[in-house]
């Protein structure tokens, strides 16, 4: 059943105020500061790549399912590395090609390397009207006006003169590191569990940050960051202390081995330990704090099982009181397909037919939907709502709800 659309922008406005917050933030709230998503990054590494390594990377991706990616290609070297590392001979057949350990290990470490430096210095694909554009050290094309402009929104315009409030927890998947600066930058004042400045080091346990319970105020922190996926400034060093390391530093050494970007399993368990153990202990504990919440999602394409499971998980759990507000783009076909042009793990939320699915909302590029599949809200005409997107979510922080049409 339709709604008027004041109440629909209410419902949203209402949310957004609600003093217990935690956002999700994925990697389509950084395409427009030119660095690319998932499916263009995967596509720029196997550019970057060279000789062996390129055939091999093309082989291994062929192999897995249409929609994979580069961190899907990762998590299958990983347990290639694994297999081989068990074996007599510590070699691998790709493609009837025979890989040694070493070789397998040095693949692994170079794709990490091209995706570091893609999210550092940028990177635009091609389109039909427009060459790519690549950024380059010393020549970077990433831009972070608008990760500042959502900060000022949520923070100074959103929360203004509610200090006492808790503080808002930002997760992401993201490995840039837009989310940091912008809150440097606006002058907010946050933890995420390093101690230091450019150059720090992991210690989630100090109590001034209180890490593990993100709505602690504690020290007058005003915002939790928790990288979901790790950092393209993360490395382990030579006591596999994990340290935050400053871009052009030395030290600890320059070895995208030791990177910390995407937590897989198998041979690389040590990055499941701490820090991503740790930070999704906290994405688990504020998801199902006791006291009426809200977790934003934003730019997340929920392709991440690990992600979704942990917030299904929290949704049914009985008792529960957190609500989801998600700020989704839907595809362009013409009618809408019957699951409305989602995600299939956010459409199977929104026809589960359960009392727990009535605290979904979506605010989508084609409609407004409330713990199911209707269409509360159609966007009018051919014109999608401009909510859905990243800075709509911004202007609608910023100058509230009147602002979408």
């Amino acid at each position: 059943m339709a709604i008027e659309p004041d109440q629909c922008r209410k419902q949203i406005d209402d949310l957004l105020n609600l003093p217990q917050q935690c956002w999700l933030l994925g990697a389509g709230v950084s395409k427009d500061a030119g660095i690319p998503l998932m499916l263009p990054l995967t596509n720029r590494v196997e550019q970057m790549l060279q000789g062996d390594q390129q055939r091999d990377f093309r082989e291994l991706r062929g192999e897995l399912s249409d929609n994979s990616h580069v961190e899907h290609v990762l998590s299958h070297i990983g347990d290639l590395i694994a297999i081989a590392s068990r074996t007599k001979t510590g070699k691998i057949l790709i493609a009837e090609v025979t890989r040694e350990l070493r070789e397998l290990k040095s693949m692994h470490a170079e794709i990490q390397r091209c995706i570091r430096d893609t999210m550092r210095w940028g990177y635009v694909p091609a389109t039909e009207s427009a060459p790519e554009i690549i950024g380059e050290n010393g020549k970077p094309i990433v831009k972070v006006e608008g990760h500042v402009k959502f900060i000022d929104a949520l923070f100074r315009v959103r929360r203004a003169n509610l200090e006492h409030r808790p503080p808002v927890a930002l997760f992401t998947t993201n490995y840039d590191t837009l989310v940091e600066d912008a809150l440097a930058l606006s002058r907010i004042r946050a933890a995420d569990g390093f101690c230091g400045g450019a150059m720090a080091f992991w210690e989630p346990d100090h109590p001034s940050d209180a890490f593990d319970q993100a709505f602690s105020g504690k020290g007058d922190v005003q915002a939790k960051v928790y990288k979901l996926h790790g950092s393209i400034d993360w490395f382990r060093d030579d006591q596999d202390v994990v340290v935050r390391r400053r871009d052009g530093a030395g030290y600890p050494s320059d070895d995208p081995a030791r990177l910390l970007i995407y937590p897989q399993a198998t041979k690389y368990q040590v990055t499941q330990k701490d820090p991503f153990a740790r930070i999704f202990v906290a994405f688990r504990s504020a998801l199902n704090n006791d006291s009426e919440g809200l977790l934003v999602i934003c730019g997340y394409s929920f392709g991440d099982d690990h992600v979704n499971e942990e917030i299904e998980r929290a949704l049914k759990r009985r008792g529960s009181k957190i609500s989801v507000l998600v700020f989704c783009k839907q595809n362009d076909q013409t009618p809408l397909p019957p699951d409305e042009g989602f995600p299939i793990k956010l459409a199977s939320w929104l026809k589960a037919n359960d009392t727990w699915a009535e605290r979904v909302i979506v605010a989508g590029s084609r409609g407004f939907y409330h713990g199911c599949l209707e269409n509360r809200f159609p966007a009018p005409g051919n014109a999608p709502h401009s909510w859905w997107s990243f800075a709509g979510v911004t202007q609608m922080l910023k100058y509230g709800p009147e602002v979408e049409a």
